[in-house]
């Protein structure tokens, strides 16, 4: 208990949850039905497991809401450094390693 989840495992939980979101939108487990209903994903950044700002797929099945954030190890805690908008530390370069 008390652990957190790494990069891996936050995504793999997302997108599960994503498609459980889908699975129930659908009403169905036909495939036809399915994709229709992940094509019509619209997740706001409030239902995110992950970092994202959330969920919506273009004509090309990507997700036009994914977003990035960086940290670096700090005292022992990750903190974000970029983007500057979520950022809550100043970026160290060059970064000193463990």
């Amino acid at each position: 208990g008390g652990d957190e989840l790494d990069d891996v495992s936050v995504r793999g939980l997302q997108a599960f949850m994503v498609l459980a979101d889908a699975l129930n939108r659908a009403g169905s487990t036909e495939p036809a039905k399915i994709q229709a209903a992940l094509k019509a994903t619209d997740l706001p950044a409030d239902q995110m497991v992950a970092g994202y700002d959330g969920v919506k797929f273009d004509d090309k099945g990507q997700n036009v809401q994914a977003s990035t954030l960086i940290t670096q190890m700090r005292n022992g805690n990750y903190v974000s450094v970029w983007p500057k908008s979520r950022a809550t530390h100043e970026l160290i370069l060059p970064y000193k390693g463990w």
